[in-house]
């Protein structure tokens, strides 16, 4: 009996001990970096779209200038790439206004907020990037950048509305 009595202490307080070892290591999570995260969205080749049935963004015009839709970027093409959380490097083709998108220059996250980004032209831009995901097609994922420029006389709002598909039918690598 005492025997007994011995078996089942010895069991109890390993039991007790394994789990003291295991809340340990449960307790010490894994850091997100959500400006790693946003930068990693971020890289690729960027197009002009409308953005189609997202509520979370209630504009649907590719350019606006202070409200009124813009044609002369409808070409545009913007490549952000090496983007980690330092920042990274953006170029854009077919730009109607080197003040509005410059050919090419770097970036960094604003203050640290994964929704801002400062431009190497000291422009800082709102943005907002989301993936759209349906299974059965690739990703697609969107990009809205609100920023101001100073025309001299007055400031002007833009916003701009890209669309940058995975090109991968299995959704690698995107």
């Amino acid at each position: 009996m005492n025997l007994n009595k011995n078996i089942l202490l010895f069991s109890v307080l390993l039991i007790f001990n394994s789990c003291d070892h295991e809340t340990d290591i449960v307790s010490d999570p894994v850091p997100i970096n959500h400006l790693e995260i946003q930068a990693n969205i971020l890289n690729g080749i960027w197009t002009l779209d409308q953005i189609k049935d997202r509520m979370a963004i209630k504009e649907l015009i590719p350019v606006t200038k202070d409200g009124a839709e813009v044609f002369v970027f409808q070409d545009m093409i913007l490549t952000i790439s090496e983007g980690s959380e330092n920042g990274g490097n953006y170029s854009s083709l077919n730009t109607f206004d080197d003040k509005v998108w410059p050919n090419s220059g770097t970036w960094t996250f604003d203050s640290n907020d994964k929704n801002k980004i400062l431009r190497s032209d000291s422009i800082s831009m709102n943005i907002f990037a989301e993936l759209i995901h349906n299974y059965a097609q690739p990703k697609v994922y969107t990009l809205r950048t609100s920023f101001i420029v100073n025309d001299g006389n007055k400031d002007i709002k833009w916003v701009f509305n890209f669309v940058r598909q995975c090109l991968s039918p299995y959704n690698e690598e995107c």
